[in-house]
């Protein structure tokens, strides 16, 4: 295992160890971020209830005592038309069926301060001819095992926590570690987390040391023998609304296949401006290591600003932001420069059409977003890509011109989403999106416009 540089293991400390003085007015809770996609999910599924929970839903008297059993299953059933995937050499169109199936069952405060959580995936894709990839499906896959030592008011009337098993959940605003929402199987990791403090502690900081988990079709997902994520994520949230702010480090270390020791550092911070209807949320992330034998160093950097119109009954928000992953100049030399976003989730935060992730690029994108009805949210984005280096390559279709001849401009894409929540077992979903082919992509091979849209429906017991 590569060691951390001192300069970045003593700038964190010192960010650390400030944090926690720092405090602001009280509020009825923390400020969530209103950035797209970025809605942690830090220890249990947003899908789980207690048992005791359901007792008035479904009116079984007898539940009530069992506060102690947390049970959720959530079922989706997602259908997709593509129209010529820049993602496949062919630039394949076709119809396909996902199918994801999540059960849940946990037990806390019974036998405290021993906890347990276990969660079952299966992921399956129907109506395809392609070669299934473990992104896609993923059957009867245990995705979540774990056991969790849990002491409630111990540090300043805060929770500790200590989980160990597998695990799946997000870190910060998911760029960089997520539990992934779209793709149709879950991100999962073997090892040991460290909690201090609860999602509305005024600060929070989680370590974990853990191994990513290497997905299978129809076989036993395993660890992977070869890689390791080390994190530490800090949550300052005293100063919520105005100023909420995370820290992080993260270490990837994969010593099989290109062998990879990367750094990364970087801090996020979001809040509003009280009063005036203004919102903001800014990720900055350097990296450096070493990647396939070359020096690595390089950047990511998300800024955004929202405004939220008061008083109006669809409650309409306008966002406008940039997102900056740094590129590899020069492929031929030996340094490397693409940033790598780790286990980050790129659907909703860089587009629907999944052409685009946090490496190499540069986006500039609007958004707005309506509230037509209580249960009926609706958004559109609007977005232009472009690479950053114009001689690395387009990372998600592979595609790439090392000459730089074909410029840098890749293209244009809408996005369009409704989501309805009939009740609070059903919710579904529809989406379209549309991609206008640029110059690069006109250099480097076939460049026709590109559709996509899809219907989905989850249900929730």
């Amino acid at each position: 295992m590569s060691t951390i540089p001192t300069h970045i293991l003593s700038g964190l400390v010192s960010l650390v160890l400030v944090l926690p003085l720092l405090r602001g007015a009280d509020s009825d809770g923390p400020f969530v971020t209103k950035a797209a996609a970025a809605n942690r999910v830090s220890a249990t599924p947003d899908y789980v209830q207690s048992l005791a929970e359901a007792a008035q839903m479904w009116e079984v008297p007898s539940w009530k005592r069992l506060d102690w059993l947390d049970f959720g299953v959530s079922h989706r059933d997602r259908y997709e038309v593509r129209d010529q995937d820049y993602r496949t050499v062919d630039l394949i169109s076709e119809d396909v069926l996902y199918d994801q199936t999540l059960l849940y069952l946990g037990i806390r405060e019974l036998i405290d301060p021993l906890r347990f959580g276990v969660e079952f995936q299966d992921a399956r894709r129907f109506f395809s001819d392609r070669s299934e990839s473990a992104n896609e499906a993923n059957h009867t896959e245990i995705l979540q095992a774990f056991g969790e030592l849990y002491f409630g008011d111990t540090i300043g009337g805060e929770p500790v926590s200590v989980r160990f098993g597998r695990m799946a959940f997000d870190s910060g605003d998911r760029r960089l570690v997520s539990r992934n929402r779209y793709r149709n199987a879950i991100n999962a990791f073997d090892g040991a987390r460290l909690r201090f403090g609860g999602d509305a502690s005024d600060f929070e900081l989680d370590t974990f040391a853990l191994r990513p988990v290497t997905r299978s079709v129809s076989v036993l997902d395993e660890s992977s023998d070869d890689a390791w994520l080390y994190g530490v994520h800090g949550y300052l949230r005293g100063r919520s609304p105005a100023l909420l702010l995370e820290p992080y480090y993260f270490l990837s270390d994969q010593e099989a296949g290109t062998v990879r020791h990367l750094h990364t550092t970087g801090v996020h911070g979001y809040g509003q401006i009280t009063g005036t209807g203004w919102d903001y949320d800014w990720n900055v992330a350097g990296q450096c290591g070493d990647s396939g034998g070359r020096v690595h160093r390089a950047w990511a950097a998300h800024v955004e600003a929202g405004y939220t119109w008061s008083g109006h009954s669809w409650k309409p928000r306008l966002g406008l932001w940039i997102d900056h992953a740094s590129g590899d100049r020069d492929p031929t030399d030996d340094r490397s420069g693409r940033f790598d976003s780790l286990f980050g989730d790129s659907w909703a935060h860089y587009g629907y059409e999944s052409y685009f992730v946090w490496q190499n690029q540069v986006e500039p994108a609007l958004r707005l977003t309506i509230q037509p009805a209580t249960k009926l949210r609706c958004e559109a984005f609007v977005r232009s890509a472009w690479l950053a280096s114009e001689r690395d390559i387009w990372v998600a279709t592979r595609r790439g011109d090392p000459t730089g001849g074909s410029g840098r401009h890749v293209g244009e894409e809408i996005d369009l989403r409704a989501t309805w929540k009939v009740s609070h077992h059903l919710e579904v979903e529809a989406g379209y999106s549309h991609f206008f082919p640029g110059d690069f992509v006109a250099g480097t091979g076939q460049s026709p416009d590109t559709s996509f849209g899809y219907v989905a429906a989850m249900w929730r017991f």
